[in-house]
């Protein structure tokens, strides 16, 4: 095995791995804006890595420059329809846990714990 194909690996492994814990992240989480950070920051950050493995497995110039407008264009995507959602669900009322105690969207500038 070469140095290459080492680093390939593991971004590979690196990339599914965090893609795994964004999964674990949105069981777990307990409101719709945990499991939308989770959903957004991990797997923005596994699919960066997963993609990095691709073109360097490859090496197509093609192909690179295709992965690298799909990884611009899905930086931009996830979290800015993660954060029209976010918006959505605090217009809506979503509730959250009980360890949010504050909440800087709230017209009236008062927290919840008082």
């Amino acid at each position: 095995m070469t140095l290459a194909n080492i680093l390939i690996s593991v971004l590979l492994l690196l990339g599914a791995l965090i893609m795994v814990l964004a999964s674990v992240g949105l069981l777990r989480f307990g409101d719709v804006y945990l499991r939308m950070h989770a959903g957004t920051k991990a797997s923005t950050l596994g699919i960066g890595f997963i993609m990095i493995g691709t073109a360097l497995y490859f090496s197509d110039a093609l192909l690179t420059i295709k992965l690298i407008a799909l990884g611009v264009i899905y930086f931009f995507t996830a979290p800015t329809g993660a954060q029209v959602l976010a918006r959505a669900a605090h217009i809506a009322r979503t509730p959250t846990v009980k360890e949010t105690w504050i909440d800087e969207l709230d017209e009236a500038g008062e927290s919840k714990s008082g």
